[in-house]
């Protein structure tokens, strides 16, 4: 299972330059640490080819002699209150020396050897690390026996399969954990020795343990020696040493299970070379630190030998924490004054919140925040850590950005993170791969995932590796052995990993979604939301976490039937889903981490639809993880201030509140949970509690009331809320009008037609009357209503009547939605703020002459205007250009009948009130769709050619028939009144071909460009082959912005006093440029992207690396257009749809260059590359 771990990197920053002086300084001052520098003869001897592992040891050990190696609390006996002998801790450290811990290995190998264990038996360990812990590991190694470290956390069910699996002949267990440990004996016919460590017959509670387990042991019928370490270490003193182990490299001498949280647990082999390793330290760099380390990671995770190893064999002194539960983690850290410190997140979190309660004391009028922060950091370095730290780093698990720069500014030294694993050994430091020991990597597409080697703008895969720590294999488990291994030899991590440069690698997702924690616990998230959708409520959940906190988040479905009952109460519904967790949680036996904190519910199913499953109905993970992962990390957030927030007005308000109250939102708080759940008869550790966050909470309620609160207090199975708030009590004392599709076409019309729209369903039965007679247009256009203006084509049509009417006094009113005028104002100015300062300029000097912004909604009644304003546009305005719409190809008919259909009669409306207006119309090519190719005529009555529309759920159907129905509006008012109209049909508006970073990010063109540069593959052709499979030539209809605007104004606003005409706006060239030629010249210029040759893999492969990017990437990207690609398009070189119209009024207007339909040129489709660039779409 793959894990980080840390260690020291090559100096490359400021921070470490000073560190390395500082080594320098504080090594001549301090003759502790002097004397602990690596000797180069002892890691000379140490690191001669292939010696055994004994001789290594040995000759680390007697190399450095008298030099302390292992360092424990000092402590004494003391008589309790109830006149029990208990043992109390001094504020210092005892040693024992390299020589001692060899001579202690030695004896109790002899004591071992003499009891029947021999070369190669297993024994299992189950304790917290200690110098006796140490002594037998070592003492195994010099026997010859395979060391099996346990976790104490594990579940006896766990527990006892790896002991099945090993058939231990010892069990060597700490005082602490014997109780356990006799659970799993019992079980286990194999084990022939008890061997108790860190045990104190004095202590009256530690021998009656010990005598309570001899007799279970008797009652039970089994004769297994039950022998203290200290009894083995004084007989083996006396006895003949044992024989030396094997020397063969490849015996199996250590086993490291995993977590299993995958399943059951799987035992890593560590043969003696491996082991050998990691006593030579191979992994140091060229930086000289005497170490003296400390020691609380478990021995049961190889960050806890990497430390401890780490420290002895550079002859270092290892301190260890007196407490399994660290509650004397900064009293003895103070004490031991490090030089080198391996945190992990949690413990990083106690350091801030010491320091942000002690900030919180400290705050004092008169002085700044940063000063006081700055004088707390620097006590909390000299004081609490003993200000001679020199290399410190992160481990277990990813440390989250503003932790790392926290710490580092609290121990002016860089924090090193590390990644590696069980198997593989050390990986990369700082994101740089390590070689030695990997000797070769390469990253393997996660098609499943969306993960894939071709990705831009870095590959992205499952890293796989060699190396030459790399792990032989898992015991007993040869199948899954060959599992992790491919076929080359590579292992596989697991892990997708992103390649940023060669030999630069990032994390970024688990292949198998196992999910490591603050804490270091991994998480089988598959496995969690199997069982929450276990409960009733529950219909689908998708469970989120990161490594850089200690909890787990979730999006959670309702099932249906709860959402229907609590439609009219939603708040009720989440308290009732969070108990139905907890009890799935409960029945399940599953361990207060895998218990979401906390939850979105979503009223909307995860479907294929909408790429959150897979076409298995599987959760699409990075989908889902970009959909929701911002508000799961807002969410983060806002528990992690509210957490904050909620204990410092606890600290201001505990004089004026009960205790227990205090103590109840104290939990509440620092648990993230409800103090309304928290009765006063719950435990902490009932809670979720675990020995860190115990430390954590003793701590605050110290600072909160002013008196000690013992981690035993708390974590005490007799203890609940109330109990403690008694233990602190005695310190203390001792209605719309338009019409809508219904109204027109009926509620469940699947069929409409241009019969059922006539404007008497939309205007008023006078005006229409009043039309018939109203003063004529104008051919002297000085005054210019544009709708739409802030959308793309749009902005080019008020920039070119603004170019037009400002040298002439004229006039352009536009109609946008805003609030009032100066927002709908700051709307319109933003979409020529591009990144091009010459649009910019030239927009605002036309704008400061010639334009005035309205803020209104054509959806709406009366556009959304008060009556003075409206019969100021009537009066006042000559012309209407109406490219305003809702442009949405998703949305049916239904959904944009208001502000398409509905709006279009509002504009006729301003167009017949007081003198015709004539009217430009912005329509589509989509209306085209269910018209046959031989009937649709370009310049012919919609109301005729196209008389009767389909509702589907084909691609655009929607929008398409809503601009048919503005365009037979448009008809009925040409013929009841001489509305002037000029209809102009787009089919694609391509980017302006000057202006830099003005592109129409929403539209299906730019969308396809920016996903092909995004996932770097592309068919071998858009368009359907020939009959030899060959590409065909084909062309692309697209006309420039810039040049559409220009045709529209030209066209449609130059001596139009009647008639109705329309026009398709088309490039109708038969030139052969079509997308294939667009990718051709995208690779030509050097952007990456492979060709894919069978059409429907590349367009599954192209869909799955969509689904992988990030959110916002993702949402820009034409993935919601994907239909549109399902299959190839037949290959038409030229227009499929008359133009003729067109080209002619272009030709007679002489618009552009050349009175010319202009063709698509390489240098358009580059500067789309370049400007989605610019606007950081890629």
């Amino acid at each position: 299972m793959t894990e980080t771990i840390s260690t020291a990197a090559v100096p490359t920053t400021d921070l470490e330059e000073q560190v390395k002086r500082r080594i320098e300084q504080v090594v001549s001052n301090d003759p502790q640490l002097a004397a602990l520098l690596p000797e180069d003869s002892v890691t000379e001897a140490v690191n001669e080819p292939d010696l055994p592992l004994v001789e290594v040891i040995r000759r680390l050990l007697e190399g450095y002699g008298d030099r302390p190696a292992l360092g424990q609390r000092a402590f004494e006996f003391v008589t309790g209150d109830d006149g029990a002998t208990v043992i109390a801790l001094k504020p210092e450290y005892t040693t024992v020396s390299y020589r001692e811990l060899w001579e202690r290995a030695e004896a109790i190998a002899a004591a071992w050897h003499e009891q029947g264990i021999r070369d190669g038996d297993f024994v299992a360990q189950l304790g917290f690390t200690s110098t006796d812990f140490a002594s037998l590991d070592v003492a195994g190694l010099r026997l010859g026996t395979v060391s099996v470290p346990l976790q104490t956390g594990a579940s006896l069910q766990q527990r006892n399969a790896i002991l099945e699996e090993t058939r231990p002949a010892v069990f060597a267990a700490s005082i602490e954990y014997l109780d356990a440990a006799v659970d799993s004996v019992l079980a286990t016919p194999s084990v022939r020795l008890l061997s108790v460590f860190d045990y104190h017959p004095e202590v009256d509670s530690q021998r009656e343990a010990l005598e309570a387990v001899r007799a279970r042991l008797e009652s039970a019928g089994r004769t297994i020696a039950v022998e203290a370490l200290a009894e083995a270490l004084a007989r083996g003193r006396d006895l003949p040493g044992a024989p030396l182990p094997s020397a063969d490299p490849d015996a199996l001498r250590l086993l490291i299970y995993t977590s299993g949280s995958t399943g059951t647990p799987k035992g890593a082999m560590y043969p003696q070379w491996l082991v050998a390793n990691l006593w030579q330290k191979k992994w140091l760099t060229d930086d000289v630190i005497p170490s003296i380390g400390v020691n609380f990671m478990p021995m049961s995770h190889l960050a806890g030998r990497l430390t401890l190893m780490g420290t002895l064999s550079g002859g270092g002194t290892a301190y260890y924490i007196a407490s399994s539960d660290l509650s004397t983690f900064f009293e003895d850290i103070a004490l031991i004054r490090p030089s080198e410190v391996l945190f992990v997140p949690r413990v990083v979190e106690m350091v801030f919140q010491r320091f942000q309660a002690e900030l919180d004391r400290s705050l004092a009028p008169g002085e700044s925040n940063s000063e006081i922060a700055e004088r707390i950091k620097v006590r909390i370095r000299d004081e609490d850590f003993g200000g001679r730290v020199l290399s410190a780093g992160s481990g277990s698990a990813p440390l989250s950005p503003e932790m790392t720069e926290f710490m580092e500014s609290l121990l002016q030294v860089p924090l090193r993170d590390g990644y590696g694993s069980t198997e593989a050994g050390g990986v990369w430091r700082d994101g740089v791969l390590q070689r030695p020991p990997v000797t070769d990597y390469k990253l393997v597409d996660v098609p499943e995932l969306g993960y894939f080697t071709t990705d831009s703008p870095h590959p992205r895969g499952e890293l796989r590796l060699k190396s030459e720590t790399m792990f032989p294999g898992y015991y007993k488990r040869p199948e899954t052995t060959a599992d992790v291994f491919d076929d080359e030899g590579y292992y596989k991590t697991g892990d997708v990993v992103a390649e940023l440069g060669p030999d630069h690698l990032k994390y970024l997702d688990r292949v198998k979604n196992v999910l490591k924690l603050a804490q270091g616990e991994f998480v089988a998230v598959s496995k969690l939301e199997a069982a929450y959708t276990g409960s009733p409520l529950v219909r689908q959940i998708f469970v989120y976490g990161n490594s850089e906190r200690s909890f787990l988040l979730a999006v959670v479905v309702p099932t249906p039937e709860v959402l229907e009952r609590y439609a009219d109460s939603p708040d009720a519904l989440k308290p009732l889903i969070q108990d139905s967790l907890q009890q799935v949680a409960k029945d399940a036996e599953l361990q207060s981490y895998e218990i979401p904190r906390d939850f979105i519910v979503e009223t909307v199913p995860f479907t294929v639809e909408s790429g959150l499953l897979s076409d298995a109905r599987k959760l699409l993970r990075p989908k889902l993880k970009d959909h929701y992962g911002e508000r799961l990390e807002a969410l983060y957030a806002e528990l992690a201030e509210s957490q904050n927030e909620r204990l410092r007005q606890l600290a201001r308000e505990a004089a004026t509140r009960p205790v227990l109250e205090t103590v109840t939102d104290a939990a509440a708080a620092l648990l993230g949970a409800s103090s309304s759940d928290l009765a006063p008869d719950v435990r902490f550790i009932d809670l979720g509690g675990d020995s860190l966050s115990a430390l954590s909470y003793s701590e605050l309620l110290r600072d909160i009331f002013e008196v000690d609160v013992p981690v035993g207090v708390i974590n005490s199975v007799a203890n609940d809320l109330a109990a403690i708030a008694r233990h602190i009590e005695a310190q203390r004392t001792g209605t719309a009008t338009q019409p809508t599709f219904a109204s027109v076409h009926g509620k469940d019309a699947t069929v409409i037609t241009a019969g059922e729209l006539t404007l008497d369903k939309f205007l008023d039965e006078s005006l229409l009357k009043a039309a018939k007679d109203v003063q004529p247009a104008t051919a002297d256009v000085k005054t210019v209503l544009v709708t739409g203006g802030n959308g793309w084509l749009g902005r080019w049509l008020v920039l070119d009547w603004l170019e037009r009417l400002a040298p002439n006094g004229g006039k352009v009113y536009a109609l946008i939605r805003g609030a009032d005028a100066e927002a709908a104002r700051a709307r319109l100015d933003a979409v020529y703020e591009s990144g091009d300062p010459k649009l910019s300029a030239h927009y605002r000097q036309l704008a400061q002459q010639s334009l005035e912004v309205i803020a209104g909604d054509f959806g709406d009644q009366d556009l959304g205007l008060s009556q003075e304003v409206w019969q100021k546009l009537a009066k006042d305005v000559d012309l209407i250009v109406h490219s305003g719409a809702l442009v949405n190809h998703v949305l049916p008919y239904s959904q944009l009948f208001g502000p398409n259909v509905a709006g279009t009669a509002e504009i006729i409306k301003l167009a017949i009130s007081e003198r015709l207006k004539p009217v430009t119309y912005l329509s589509t090519v989509g209306i085209a769709d269910q018209i046959p190719v031989t009937e649709f005529e370009e310049d012919s009555d919609v109301r005729v050619m196209s008389a009767e529309r389909q509702i589907n759920d084909g691609y655009a159907n929607g929008y398409g028939n809503s601009k048919w129905a503005g365009e037979v509006l448009l008809r009925e008012a040409h013929d009841l009144a001489g509305l002037p109209v000029r209809v102009f049909r787009s089919d694609m508006i391509l980017a302006h071909s000057d202006y830099h970073g003005q592109l129409n990010v929403t539209d299906v063109f730019t969308r396809s460009i920016q996903s092909l540069l995004l996932t770097g593959v592309a068919p071998a052709s858009f368009y359907e082959l020939d009959a030899d499979g060959n590409r065909q030539r084909a062309h692309y209809d697209g006309v420039p912005g810039d040049f559409t605007a220009a045709s529209i104004t030209a066209i449609g606003g130059v001596n139009v006093i009647d008639g109705y005409r329309s026009f398709d706006v088309f490039n109708p060239h038969h030139d052969g440029v079509s997308m294939d030629t667009f990718v051709d010249w995208l690779i030509d210029a050097g952007y990456k992207i492979a060709r894919i040759d069978d059409y429907d893999q590349w367009l599954a492969r192209f869909e799955l690396a969509l689904k992988g990017l990030p959110e916002q990437q993702r949402q820009q990207s034409v993935l919601p257009l994907l239909k549109m690609y399902e299959k190839p398009q037949p290959a038409i070189d030229g227009s499929a749809l008359p133009t003729a119209e067109f080209s002619r009024a272009v030709h007679e207007a002489k618009v552009g260059d050349s009175g010319e339909i202009p063709h698509v040129t390489k240098e358009l489709i580059l500067k789309y590359a370049s400007d989605i660039q610019l606007l950081g779409l890629v």
